[in-house]
């Protein structure tokens, strides 16, 4: 029978320092007592700790800089342990890493995700700067986190919309300060939205990882951020609209295709969405970032906006699919009266080679 180990002593003499963004890997023997690793922390920093073991069901520690143990998670049969803490002092944190029973033995993989501090992206991973518009592709391996960041403004309105193949994902948004600000995810869900309207400004950080314990796969990660500038990733749909235009796309998991016209006060706005093989979604956004009006859902698959605007400016359409999970083709039809997008409110920079 399997037996749990003790509470272990806190010995930090030969610890290796933690970096954040960081996937350490190390090997416990049957005769390891723990791993030990360091980091540094300010007050308020939200700190996320995940084991991932192969051959041994792991034990995860964490202690705050007066050696007071924290908290700890581990124990037979789980090989995917996750800490998350959000410090009340700075200083030096220490984390010990074992078997959860004894005489085990195996490879494992630390990762920290902490914020708002900065953070590395290793070799062949995943994460970085995003940017407004950009489609991001990763793979999560056994209890991985990526880590992405953007700036925004007060006031913008945020999309974040996550696609996974193979597992159940889990989509975090952190603001400038840190502090956790929304959390989607979990089974059965593959393809999670957060929309979210930032109070602040600054620099704010998105988390991709497993969200069922244990699962590994690819995904898709999408930013529309509004009214700020945006791009268009080569071989995908958006950009600038003009008065009578029809539009075709597709919409992949996850996806988000933004569109910007421009308009007048008094101009009249008609814009129609007509999607095959799935439920479509279709949003207008104001010059401000603001939501106008939003159309779709289940099981309506032509929807249609029809708006008066109030004040002259740049707008922005958002096409994405509006059940969750679903994709297809769409055309996307802009009637009214409104003027042909102008470089002095947009510019929007093809992505490509």
């Amino acid at each position: 029978m399997a037996l749990l180990l003790p509470a272990l002593c806190l010995n930090t003499a030969n610890a290796s320092v933690l970096i954040n963004g960081a996937n350490q890997t190390g090997i416990i023997f049957t005769n390891t007592v723990a791993d030990s690793y360091t980091f540094e922390a300010n007050t308020g920093d939200s700190i996320n700790l995940r084991l991932g073991t192969t051959g041994f069901p792991g034990r995860l520690q964490l202690y705050g800089p007066n050696a007071a143990l924290l908290t700890a998670v581990g124990g037979y049969p789980v090989t995917d342990d996750l800490i998350t803490n959000t410090t009340t002092n700075s200083g030096t944190f220490t984390a010990l890493v074992s078997s959860a029973v004894t005489l085990g033995s195996g490879t494992y993989e630390l990762h920290l995700a902490q914020m708002p501090e900065a953070f590395i992206v290793p070799a062949g991973d995943e994460g970085g700067p995003m940017t407004n518009g950009g489609n991001y592709d990763g793979t999560i391996t056994l209890g991985d986190m990526d880590m992405f960041t953007f700036t925004a403004n007060k006031g913008d309105s945020i999309n974040l919309r996550l696609g996974t193949t193979n597992f159940i994902g889990e989509l975090q948004l952190y603001g400038p300060t840190g502090a956790l600000l929304q959390t989607v995810g979990g089974y059965p869900i593959k393809d999670d939205l957060i929309a979210y309207t930032t109070t602040n400004s600054g620099t704010f950080t998105v988390l991709v990882s497993d969200g069922y314990v244990s699962e590994t796969g690819t995904y898709e990660l999408h930013l529309a951020q509004m009214p700020e500038a945006f791009i268009v990733p080569a071989g995908d749909e958006g950009g600038a609209m003009t008065n009578g235009g029809n539009y075709t796309g597709t919409i992949s998991l996850g996806d988000l295709d933004m569109y910007a016209f421009t308009a007048c006060k008094g101009d009249v706005i008609n814009l129609e969405l007509k999607t095959t093989n799935f439920i479509g979604n279709l949003q207008l956004y104001g010059r401000n970032g603001a939501l106008l009006d939003a159309v779709g859902g289940y099981p309506v698959k032509d929807d249609l906006i029809t708006y008066t605007s109030t004040n002259c400016g740049t707008f922005t359409v958002l096409v994405s699919d509006g059940y969750g999970g679903g994709r297809g083709t769409y055309g996307l039809t802009a009637n009214g009266i409104f003027d042909a997008l102008k470089k002095e409110f947009r510019f929007v920079v093809p992505l490509g080679p």
